[in-house]
């Protein structure tokens, strides 16, 4: 059994599969549209095809991981990533890096969904909510190093490179799961991937009033968050002038907030307790979303009204998603990947729905931003409250169980 730093580590590692997978050939798209002879459209396409990929895969992933246990699912899905890495480094068209990214991406859905089942499988609640936390800061370090590191790389090297990292980043990962991860799924469930087994489980969590709480309440947090990542570029490089560089500081200091946030977090959680970790997490996204809303709806249209609530945003989910995934996958211990998947799927769910709305209103895009930031985090702090703050105190809902 590895230690336990050891052990968050590998499982950070293992969180950082989406951003490190998203974000490292960002950088390259132009290059890789240029050789590849095709048009912006098309290799924007890589993308998507990702994250409905990513987002749809999870579902699967966790049930699987309930019925023949976690290390094995992460090293078929692992192994699934390695193949399609090597044939997106080795694609000749776009058409064929469409189709591999799409197997990439079902690969790279195992090893998140799996580290969070796994977190739950060996930590009470709390000591859970921390675990969480940890985990969440070294995985917000991957949106900030790979698309520096994806840039250089394609100078130095050429896009084809940053597939072949990407091969070498699974690969390690590969190696640590089959030495340092343990089995942690005692007691598989045969019936775990049962199609209609799984449609029973995804339906009483459903009607588990804590747990869709807590998914509405990531929803909408993660709402804003994609929000920002899809739209603040149009808004700080397009419309306020700032240079790459500059652009890249203020989605540092972003990430920075998210970094602090979950860092305090892992400090206190044992002591506050997690819901009030989520009230907390949760009343700062909705300060962020007043501050906004009322800065840009104001007048106050500048890279500081944007930049300034977006850290508090990022802030305010640190301190709270690691809270969120605790409480929602505490109480379903026999069917906690499952737990993690449902709450997976919601993230992206809410990514897809909130990038259609950025994409296909066409007024204003810093007051568009602001508005979707805005309301996003308004919700999540109502949805909280409503839906497990308020119940809780009242003893409508069961307390929570440190188990």
């Amino acid at each position: 059994m590895p230690d336990r730093l050891m052990l968050t580590l590998l499982l950070g590692l293992l969180v950082s599969f989406a951003p490190m997978t998203i974000d490292l050939y960002l950088p390259a798209l132009p290059v890789m549209t240029e050789d590849l002879m095709t048009d912006t459209e098309a290799m924007q396409l890589t993308l998507s095809v990702y994250m409905v990929g990513f987002a749809l895969a999870q579902t699967f992933f966790g049930p699987i991981s309930d019925r023949f246990g976690r290390k094995p699912t992460i090293l078929i899905g692992t192994s699934v990533y390695l193949v399609a890495s090597v044939a997106c480094a080795l694609a000749t068209s776009v058409e064929q890096l469409i189709a591999f990214r799409l197997v990439q991406s079902i690969g790279a859905a195992a090893a998140p969904v799996v580290a969070r089942a796994v977190v739950r499988d060996m930590f009470t609640r709390e000591e859970a909510a921390k675990t969480y936390a940890v985990v969440t800061t070294v995985t917000a370090i991957a949106p900030v190093v790979a698309p520096v590191l994806g840039g250089v790389i394609v100078i130095w090297l050429g896009w084809r490179a940053n597939f072949w990292v990407l091969t070498g980043f699974g690969s390690v990962a590969m190696l640590l799961v089959i030495f340092l991860l343990p089995e942690t799924n005692r007691v598989p469930d045969p019936s775990a991937t049962r199609f209609d087994r799984m449609l029973v489980n995804f339906g009483t969590m459903l009607r588990n009033r804590a747990y869709l709480g807590y998914l509405l309440t990531v929803m909408g947090t993660f709402g804003g968050l994609f929000a920002y990542l899809i739209g603040s570029s149009f808004v700080l490089v397009g419309e306020f002038g700032m240079s790459e560089m500059e652009y890249g500081l203020s989605f540092g200091a972003a990430s920075i907030g998210f970094m602090a946030g979950a860092f305090l977090g892992s400090r206190i959680v044992r002591r506050v307790g997690i819901e009030r970790m989520c009230l907390m997490g949760t009343a700062f996204t909705a300060l962020a979303g007043v501050l906004i809303l009322g800065l840009i709806w104001g007048g106050v249209v500048t890279p500081a009204s944007v930049i300034v609530p977006t850290v508090i945003y990022f802030f305010g989910m640190g301190i709270s998603q690691p809270n969120i995934q605790a409480g929602a996958i505490s109480p379903f211990p026999q069917m906690a990947g499952a737990a993690a998947s449902l709450l997976g799927l919601a993230q992206y769910i809410s990514a897809g729905l909130f990038s259609v709305i950025i994409g296909i209103f066409a007024f204003d895009p810093t007051l568009l931003l602001a508005t979707v930031m805005g309301v996003a985090g308004i919700f999540a702090c109502l949805v909280f409250v409503t839906m497990i703050w308020m119940p809780l105190r009242a003893g409508l809902l069961p307390p929570p169980a440190n188990s």
